[in-house]
């Protein structure tokens, strides 16, 4: 968890200090993310990840996983960033959802060295050869034909399994077989839900081949100074334009699809863009659990 440790330094030291008062004003906990809303009027979302509480239809268990029902908004900032460290599944999508929020502050400051690459598709802004092996870490649907037709080898590995029975392809590959894979794939694409699970670590540290490291979807909207660090050559994540509304719709059960185009546009961040960029890429629509 070095990655979300740092970023909770940088946060710390950049925004904190400077920002008395600053606290939650709005949490939910959707059925497909989870969503923070700051007093600054900033939000940041992070998926729910649910697939990874079979006990959540019995009442007892499930509250014993978010004790603090109710209470959220009486939380200081640092610790609802400090939940994303947790091995608890819920506190850990608020922990990184709260993050989000918080990077949003940091990256539309003037004196930000990270610059926009480009809006839209993030594929559009990673080269892709016909020769690579391409590792994709979350299925995510949109990607794939696209990807089929690119590259040479594609191999796909899902966590949930439900998405992979809908996938039901023949790159999707057994998570065992991971570590002997990644190590030998050009380009990987990894799904931010990562974050969450705090599997991203382990992932990185068997993909240094990679020519290119891409982190998508909008629980990957932090700052991205750890992450470029750590090996991240690509960031694709959102910008929140209309926080009331994102934080309505995800508490009615939302998806992406619902928030894209109208309350959030999707962005990229690029390791080796320290620039302003003019702005590229299509507005394509991204897969609602990326």
């Amino acid at each position: 968890m070095e990655i979300l440790k740092e970023t909770i330094r940088i946060i710390e030291e950049k925004v904190l200090v400077r920002r008395s008062g600053l606290g939650p004003e709005d949490v939910r906990l959707g059925v497909f993310y989870t969503g923070v809303k700051l007093s600054s009027g900033h939000a940041g979302l992070a998926y729910t990840p649910i697939h990874e509480l079979p006990e959540a239809i019995c009442c007892p268990k499930a509250h014993a996983r978010m004790p603090q029902a109710g209470e959220l908004l009486k939380l200081d900032i640092k610790t609802l960033m400090d939940y994303a460290l947790e091995e608890n599944p819920l506190r850990a999508a608020i922990g990184v959802a709260t993050l989000n929020a918080l990077s949003a502050i940091l990256l539309e400051e003037k004196d930000c060295p990270y610059k926009l690459a480009g809006m839209g598709d993030v594929l559009d802004l990673v080269e892709i050869r016909e020769e690579d092996t391409v590792g994709m870490i979350g299925a995510f649907p949109p990607f794939i034909k696209r990807l089929k037709e690119t590259c040479k080898n594609l191999h796909v590995f899902e966590k949930n399994p439900q998405l992979a029975r809908e996938v039901g392809m023949e790159e999707l590959q057994p998570e065992s077989l991971a570590r002997d894979i990644l190590p030998h794939c050009d380009v990987l694409i990894i799904t931010g839900v990562t974050l969450v699970n705090h599997t991203l670590e382990p992932i990185l540290k068997w993909s240094k081949k990679a020519r290119e490291i891409v982190l998508v979807g909008p629980t990957a909207s932090l700052y991205p100074e750890a992450l470029f660090k750590k090996g991240i050559t690509t960031v694709g994540g959102i910008r929140i334009n209309d926080a009331d509304r994102v934080m309505e719709i995800i508490g009615q059960g939302g998806s992406g699809y619902d928030l894209f185009e109208r309350y959030a546009d999707r962005i990229v961040l690029k390791k080796d863009v320290k620039d302003r960029a003019e702005i590229k890429g299509r507005h394509g629509k991204m897969g609602a659990d990326v």
